[in-house]
């Protein structure tokens, strides 16, 4: 009988759903950002930030901060592309590889990224990383800073 109830408890907690924890939960919010990015849904991008988020990248002026500072990011970034004829950025990322840290508040989420685009013609790539720290708000998780580190980008 001990036996049978022994296998009955372990089929149970076998068939149970596991629960993410605090970093699993950052990081799938991270990746919806990225990928939101990735499908031009900008909105759904801004709203992943809390407001006054900062933000470090390769392009002047390469940090932002304060109010807005997303949608000024996004501005800088289009103004950027057309000034160096890039169209069609994205940001893929090896989810595999990733490092994710959290204390259940706070998060620490590092992603190995490859930088995608077209310049004058021509498909280009930059292999990096994205570095996020992002503070739970209620249910969810909000930006706190990202910054983005990469190589020179090479033609594919």
């Amino acid at each position: 009988m001990k036996l049978q109830l022994l296998a009955a408890s372990a089929a149970l907690l076998l068939a149970m759903p596991a629960q993410a924890g605090p970093a699993e939960d950052a990081t799938v919010a991270v990746t919806t950002w990225l990928d939101k990015f990735n499908a031009g849904d900008v909105e759904a991008f801004y709203a992943g930030h809390a407001d006054g988020a900062v933000i470090v990248d390769e392009f002047a002026p390469y940090v932002w901060g304060g109010p807005q500072s997303a949608q000024r990011w996004m501005a800088d970034y289009m103004k950027d592309a057309e000034a160096r004829g890039i169209s069609g950025g994205r940001v893929d990322y090896d989810k595999a590889a990733l490092q994710a840290s959290s204390d259940g508040n706070s998060a620490y989420v590092v992603i190995p990224t490859t930088y995608r685009f077209t310049q004058k013609e021509a498909k280009m790539a930059g292999k990096g990383s994205m570095t996020f720290v992002v503070n739970r708000s209620g249910k969810d998780w909000k930006i706190a800073s990202w910054t983005y580190s990469g190589a020179t980008p090479a033609q594919e």
